[in-house]
């Protein structure tokens, strides 16, 4: 059942071992250094892609609205304050422009694309249960009394991203904000991953040890979101499993264990502060980020249409902010594209990546809800909406890995249209 695939029109029949590489690609992901052979494999398989389907892919970049995002970036760089540092950004946009449009047609060419994406999803997740143990354990270390030496273990010392002197956990990340934003991705694809144990999957049978793993994920992805002390971070994951519990056909005792869990989280949280910052209506009304909006709009208004350059943000601002000499960006997705590549750059992209959802999301309603697709579906539609709600305060897509699994769920949502056809021309 898992070939039925390789039948339908335009799917090429004689793929390299891709289906193989790619899952040890995104399971290498989630650890440093080991990650730059991911994302070497990565790169790969998407010059592969374009060499065999150099036509599908710049017309998919074309019509989706990329190609003309990515001129205007250029022009804007051209004419930006202080151009090179805004060349520079250019790598956190362009390459990933290509890797979404290659990985969507590899999804629409390939065989058994359900059976690769549902894989994809288990890997990710799988590898992020040391990810989250690591972050837990440090939480736990940097308490104790001789936190201090540990930074002079050789193996520590040479892993640990990190600073012990906060008291919060990186885990395995040079930055608490952006392992939480890591994890709210794989938290999307968990429940998702979570939601299936309803359904038969034709993909085979996992094991017993895979399905606990993947339940008691969801558990330590929310205890290393808390131990990471992204107030943010938190608060998209409450909103996934809120949208889950009630967006997706589940349980009753399902829906009130969830439900009892949101409400522990939240009242932990209010109660005693998340990683030792309290969270209280001054957080809402005395937060910096108040400020850094209020510059980002004064620079938009100064240049509306090509904006300040892209990351010159931070190389802008002069300490308008109490206690904060430095500030990388806005802190807001959209305000920071408006603020750096302008206002057409912005509505171009909300545009481009709001069609693209909704498209999915048709392509989602039409899958059978007894199925098992579209509880798999859901979960990367939920990991895309978690980074979504994370952007709405913070932007983290200086991180390769965060950037990785956005646009690798971006680009399942833009296959699924094809792919649920498949799905409906044999039922």
């Amino acid at each position: 059942m898992a070939h039925t695939d390789a039948r339908s029109p335009g799917v090429m029949q004689g793929l390299p071992h891709w289906q193989r590489v790619v899952p040890v690609c995104l399971g290498l992901l989630s650890y440093p250094y080991a990650m730059f052979l991911g994302l070497f494999g990565l790169l790969g398989l998407g010059v592969w892609q374009n060499i065999h389907s150099p036509k599908a892919v710049v017309s998919k970049l074309f019509n989706s609205g990329f190609l003309a995002i990515a001129v205007l970036m250029v022009i804007s760089c051209s004419q930006a304050v202080f151009p090179g540092e805004a060349y520079l950004q250019l790598t956190h946009f362009l390459p990933f422009f290509w890797f979404w449009a290659c990985l969507t047609v590899y999804l629409q060419q390939t065989r058994d694309p359900w059976f690769q994406i549902y894989r994809w999803a288990v890997v990710l997740v799988l590898a992020s249960v040391p990810l989250n143990l690591v972050g837990i354990v440090e939480y736990v270390l940097k308490f104790t009394p001789t936190a201090n030496l540990l930074p002079y273990f050789p193996l520590i010392d040479w892993l640990y991203l990190g600073d012990w002197h906060v008291p919060r956990a990186y885990s395995l990340f040079d930055y608490p904000n952006t392992l939480a934003s890591y994890l709210v991705l794989i938290l999307g694809l968990n429940l998702g991953l979570l939601f299936l144990e309803g359904h038969q999957p034709p993909w085979g049978n996992r094991s017993a040890l895979c399905r606990g793993l993947i339940g008691m994920n969801i558990l330590l992805t929310l205890a290393c979101l808390f131990c990471s002390g992204s107030r943010n971070g938190l608060l998209a994951a409450i909103a996934l499993i809120l949208v889950s519990l009630f967006g997706i056909r589940t349980k009753r005792w399902v829906r009130s264990l969830g439900l009892a869990g949101v409400a522990l989280v939240i009242v932990t949280s209010l109660s005693f502060g998340v990683a030792g910052r309290s969270i209280s209506w001054a957080w809402v009304t005395d937060d910096p980020r108040v400020q850094v909006w209020s510059l980002a709009m004064q620079m938009i208004r100064e240049q509306p249409i090509l904006g300040q350059g892209l990351g010159n943000y931070k190389l802008l601002y002069n300490g308008e902010i109490p206690q904060y000499t430095y500030i990388a960006h806005a802190h807001n997705f959209w305000l920071t594209m408006a603020s750096e590549a302008g206002l057409p750059v912005m509505l171009l992209f909300t545009l481009a990546v709001g069609l693209i959802c909704y498209r999915g999301y048709r392509a989602w309603q039409s899958l059978p809800q007894t199925g098992s697709h579209q509880a798999l579906l859901a979960g990367y539609f939920l990991a895309f909406l978690g980074i979504t709600l994370f952007s709405l305060l913070d932007i983290t897509y200086f991180e390769a890995r965060v950037n990785i699994v956005t646009w690798l769920s971006l680009s399942v949502i833009a296959a699924s249209p094809v792919l649920s056809q498949r799905i409906q021309s044999r039922s």
